[in-house]
């Protein structure tokens, strides 16, 4: 599938949110398009083409999928030692009203800013249950998440995102002698609107200055006045309380704390490697649990396979969302997008133009690294024969890749959100959709106004 199909490469994107808006289903969805993207691309032998995809995503994608796996092992243990009952119930002394535990929340979220799977998993595992207290709709606290952990990720130099972006700056040739890429990266941080605009909008929300508005007013109105704390469609997931050993204790704050400091110092010991910290993690949580008999051995490796068992759904949404964005790249769509824009990436609308672009192929393809690796070294030449600001140009980048995530109801970023609150990914993005362009609004207001003051 070499050839550039034009417009036609844009159908299956279509057929996707259409298919997910009609069933409201991402899994049955992205697997026809995906499907439709491979039948125009390979014709009559799409189906050898969806095998050989299939294997071939899953072992490009591997760190990924054992990540997200293995963190689920993580969060399930901290579970059922109660040590993360132990952190909520920490938390609860402070979080008395709605608002205090929405800061929690978003406090928590932000400390966790190494790596947004990290940071989605966990936060979600203490506080979906703590707010759950305070009547607050489980779309209200994936919104929190959606709105923290992806933003914080990239504007905190200290992240798995801004370490692989430096990556792709360092890549272009362009960080000056003496220099480095994570310094070019610094210069880019203070033109990252968008990600400082969500987090502006999100703590005006937390503060009751914007008042919610769209279906988030709706949810959160039914779960005051009835008690129902998930979408239409959706039940509570059942809590069974498995018999207690006579022998073992309940875990405290301590048996929370120290797992996930290990967590994040061996993560950013190792340069940033979540699945180095999460393996040490779980290695430093068994001999400390051991110690302190909060489970036996064979309940704790029991215990992270059904950790990693919960997370099978999000795995399988995840490979169907890579081979999407495979066969709708192999279709030529990042050159047919970026070759209809190309001509309005010059003088004062670069910015705005770039930021727009980039979150239109993050939506589309579902993979804001991904579209990044494609725009930085194509964007930043250009920006160069203009004479232009690079750290506007590149913010503008990562701004979009940002904003795209959030908008995208098949990103793993949104499947992550919707599992690990117990919702579907549709009722998060719908919720948090008017929020999100809230922000993109005063992004482009921002990125038009520099490139007015400072390009035309």
């Amino acid at each position: 599938m070499d050839a550039t199909y034009g417009i036609i490469s844009i159908v299956p994107v279509i057929v996707l949110i259409a298919v997910a808006l009609i069933t409201k289903r991402t899994f049955e969805s992205l697997l026809v398009a995906t499907l439709l993207a491979l039948i125009i691309g390979c014709k009559g032998g799409w189906f050898a083409a969806f095998v050989e995809q299939m294997q071939t995503v899953t072992a490009e994608n591997i760190w990924v999928l054992l990540v997200v796996g293995l963190l689920g092992g993580l969060v399930g243990v901290l579970e059922k030692s109660k040590a993360a009952m132990g952190f909520s119930g920490l938390l609860s002394r402070f979080a008395t009203t709605k608002k205090k535990s929405l800061l929690a929340e978003w406090a928590l979220s932000v400390v966790l800013f190494v790596d947004d799977y990290l940071n989605i998993l966990t936060t979600a595992s203490i506080t979906k249950r703590l707010n759950d207290s305070q009547k607050i709709h489980r779309t209200m606290t994936a919104y929190i998440i959606g709105s923290t952990s992806a933003p914080v990720v990239v504007l905190i130099p200290l992240s798995s995102w801004s370490i692989y972006y430096a990556s792709l700056i360092q890549s272009t040739g362009i960080v000056p002698e003496g220099g480095s890429a994570t310094g070019v990266y610094l210069q880019s941080v203070p033109f990252m609107f968008y990600p400082m605009f969500c987090l502006l909008v999100l703590l005006l929300v937390i503060a009751g200055i914007i008042p919610l508005f769209g279906p988030m007013r709706k949810y959160q109105k039914q779960a005051e006045e009835t008690g129902n704390l998930y979408p239409e469609g959706l039940t509570p997931e059942e809590e069974v309380e498995e018999a207690a050993d006579p022998d073992a204790k309940t875990g405290g704050v301590i048996d929370f704390v120290l797992p996930i400091v290990v967590l994040l110092a061996a993560t950013i010991y190792f340069d940033i490697d979540v699945l180095t910290g999460v393996t040490v993690a779980l290695a430093f949580t068994c001999v400390m649990y051991l110690v302190r008999k909060l489970m036996k051995l064979a309940d704790f490796v029991d215990t992270i396979w059904e950790g990693f068992s919960t997370m099978v759904s999000v795995l399988a949404l995840l490979v169907i969302a890579f081979m999407f964005k495979s066969a709708c790249e192999n279709l030529g769509m990042s050159e047919y997008i970026i070759g209809k824009v190309a001509p309005l990436m010059s003088g004062w609308l670069l910015p705005f133009v770039v930021f727009l672009v980039a979150t239109l192929m993050t939506f589309a393809l579902a993979n804001a690294w991904g579209v990044s690796a494609i725009m930085v070294p194509l964007v930043i030449p250009l920006a160069q024969a203009m004479d232009a600001n690079l750290a506007v140009a590149i913010a503008a980048i990562f701004s979009g890749s940002v904003f795209g995530t959030q908008l995208c109801f098949y990103s793993d970023n949104s499947i992550l959100i919707a599992q690990a609150t117990n919702i579907r990914p549709l009722d998060h993005v719908k919720t948090q959709m008017p929020f999100a362009l809230c922000a993109g609004v005063l992004t482009c207001i921002a990125y038009l106004v520099y490139g007015f003051a400072f390009l035309s």
